[in-house]
């Protein structure tokens, strides 16, 4: 059984008909099965009416763009006879076409910023500009060959174009209300703000490329950024919870029981008065000799040999500029940054349990960042000056 969809007629009397072929499935079954190919059929099929206004503006057009084929003939011509004394003919000629494509140029943006009034008028100005300059040019030709009257009407050649095309365009040129043009500016802006955006990100990601293949010294700029954005984020990452450090503290006058002692079992009258200095004390030219720490009178015998034997191994009490475990203030300011142990030393009469990444960063703060250019022997040196000290003071225990 073959099937064939009917298509109702369309036709009204007074409707433009045409007769066209078309292809239409047919669906042949059979035994339950179907199969369909396409068959061309010739219809009649309604034709819309006549847009004369389309075809009157294409009509328009196409002379708009005759006149001013011919406009730029003429004035091309003209300049570059005017020129030719001058110049090589052919580039005499080249640049006489210049004239006619200024204004052209000028009449395209007027058409493409008809939106916004200011931008508009700024290219409808330069349009007549360059319309005059071209005229002036024609009529200078005319003069020169004692043919003013013609150098005259060849110059409203392109006066003719242009008010052609400043008619035609005039047919898409629609005043808007002011909200309206400022939504649709403000729009534009929007887009454009995206545009150029994407194409600075695009240019960013190209240098960069190129920077990484052209050699070794992005690489070792991008180290140099990367470690000093560490220096600077390392003072952040001391979660201990500690007060801030001993060296920033204002010093105390009384003394400050060892941590790591037993409690005493009777106060201990206070040291004798020391007058902490108000303001740094520049490094000397001399070299200073080391000025052990002064114990104060209620400490024991066993804490004061422990002092000054640690005192001694260091070899760097007079510079530390901090307070010892016994809370004597400092008698010189410290004539450069801490040695490893010193700062570890201190870090640990801060607090004994700080974790090793903890200590590492304490260490580096009190050493003012100097990692000595490696990031990895550092730490590996500030583990193993904890573990000297735990063991020393286990067995002095």
């Amino acid at each position: 059984m073959t099937e064939t969809p009917q298509t109702p007629p369309t036709w009204q009397p007074g409707m433009r008909r045409k007769r066209v072929r078309v292809e239409r499935p047919e669906t042949t079954v059979i035994d339950g099965r179907p199969s369909t190919r396409m068959v061309t059929t010739e219809e009649w099929v309604a034709v819309p009416p006549r847009d004369w206004d389309e075809i009157i503006r294409r009509g328009a057009t196409g002379v708009a763009v005759v006149v001013t084929l011919l406009a730029a003939a003429g004035t091309t011509a003209s300049v570059g006879g005017l020129l030719g004394r001058l110049l090589h003919p052919g580039v005499a000629y080249a640049v006489g076409a210049v004239f006619t494509s200024s204004w052209l140029v000028c009449l395209g943006i007027e058409h493409i910023e008809r939106v916004d009034a200011t931008r508009a008028v700024r290219a409808r100005t330069a349009g007549w500009v360059m319309l005059l300059i071209g005229m002036g040019a024609v009529i200078t030709y005319g003069h020169e060959m004692h043919q003013l009257p013609a150098g005259v009407v060849g110059s409203c050649l392109d006066l003719a174009a242009k008010g052609l095309w400043w008619l035609i365009m005039g047919l898409d040129r629609v005043q808007l209300d002011a909200g309206v043009a400022h939504w649709v500016a403000e729009q534009e802006q929007h887009m454009a703000g995206r545009f150029l955006l994407g194409t600075r990100l695009a240019r960013l990601n190209r240098r960069a490329v190129q920077m990484r293949a052209s050699g070794p010294e992005f690489q070792a700029a991008e180290a140099i950024l990367a470690q000093a954005a560490n220096q600077v984020q390392l003072p952040a990452a001391d979660t201990s919870g500690q007060a801030a450090p001993a060296a920033a503290q204002a010093p105390v006058s009384g003394p400050v029981p060892d941590p790591s002692g037993p409690a005493p079992s009777t106060p201990t009258p206070p040291p004798a008065p020391h007058t902490p200095p108000t303001a740094p004390v520049p490094p000397p030219a001399a070299p200073v000799p080391t000025v052990p720490p002064v114990t104060p009178a209620g400490a024991g015998a066993s804490g004061s040999s422990e002092q000054q034997a640690e005192a001694d191994a260091s070899g760097d009490q007079a510079q530390l500029g901090v307070q010892d475990k016994t809370g004597t203030p400092p008698s010189l300011q410290p004539v450069g940054p801490l040695s490893i142990a010193a700062a570890v030393r201190q870090a640990r009469a801060e607090d004994p349990d700080q974790t090793d990444a903890q200590m590492v960063a304490r260490v580096l703060m009190l050493r003012g960042g100097d990692d000595g250019g490696d990031r990895a022997k550092f730490t590996d040196t500030v583990g193993r000056t904890r573990r000297r000290q735990e063991a020393k003071e286990r067995r002095t225990a």
